[in-house]
């Protein structure tokens, strides 16, 4: 029974792996296919602590920090375009240097000017007030979101380096409770040969040292993915 149930596992995580294959493939820019591994997660060795004095600096890498930079200089660069169209821009000068009609004319009479609609989208200085009050606002949002990007970052690193302290704890715990788990179904069949106790409690202790056995496994796993989140937090690793 306990086989069975096990083996009801196995289609699903086939499933999973096959997804994941094909999701790591379309990373690296390639077909999906069988991803062929040649190291077994026992001998995956990685780092028992982190280093000291890791710079926040580090997260400045991360692609989601670096495109919300990238729209706030953008948002910034906007505002001042829009603050640089209400400068009127008429030509000063005509030929030998000398005063231009269009600047005649505009200190003459500004409002005739702009009525005669010489250059008048750039003196329609209505609607460009109204375009840099809405530049001002996007760069407002832009801000939110660069702040946003930057909280989430830190919140991340948090999590990230957390996490990789305490999977070490539920790892070292998991691999006890597996030898444990082992040294105890070894007594159990040890006592069932010399007949102290039965075969229904071998079973119990085969079963618990199974279940001790995909937890320590489970605590592997975990590890890695802690480090493939703490590689992301970082902006790629320190």
């Amino acid at each position: 029974m306990e086989y069975a149930r096990t083996a009801t596992l196995v289609p699903e995580l086939e499933r999973k792996i096959s997804v994941k294959e094909n999701d790591i493939a379309f990373l690296a820019g390639e077909y999906p296919q069988v991803i062929h591994r040649s190291i077994l997660p026992e001998e995956v060795k990685l780092p028992e602590s982190l280093p000291v004095g890791l710079p926040s600096t580090l997260l400045e890498r991360r692609p989601d920090v670096r495109e919300a930079e990238q729209r706030l200089i953008a948002s910034n660069a906007a505002v001042g375009m829009a603050f640089t169209n209400l400068f009127p821009r008429i030509t000063l000068t005509a030929n030998y240097g000398l005063e231009s009609k269009q600047m005649s004319d505009f200190f003459k009479s500004p409002i005739h000017y702009l009525g005669a609609n010489l250059l008048g989208p750039l003196f329609a200085m209505g609607k460009n007030r109204a375009m840099l009050k809405a530049q001002k606002a996007a760069y407002e949002q832009a801000c939110y979101g660069y702040e946003k990007a930057v909280l989430s970052a830190f919140k991340d690193a948090r999590n990230a380096i957390v996490e990789f302290n305490k999977i070490k704890e539920i790892y070292e715990s998991r691999r006890e409770l597996e030898r444990s788990s082992k040294a105890t179904m070894e007594l159990a069949q040890l006592q069932y040969i010399n007949g102290v106790i039965g075969y229904l409690d071998v079973l119990d202790a085969q079963r618990s040292y199974f279940d001790a056995q995909i937890g320590l496994s489970n605590a592997i796993r975990d590890k890695q993915i802690t480090m493939v989140k703490m590689y992301k937090a970082l902006g790629g690793g320190w």
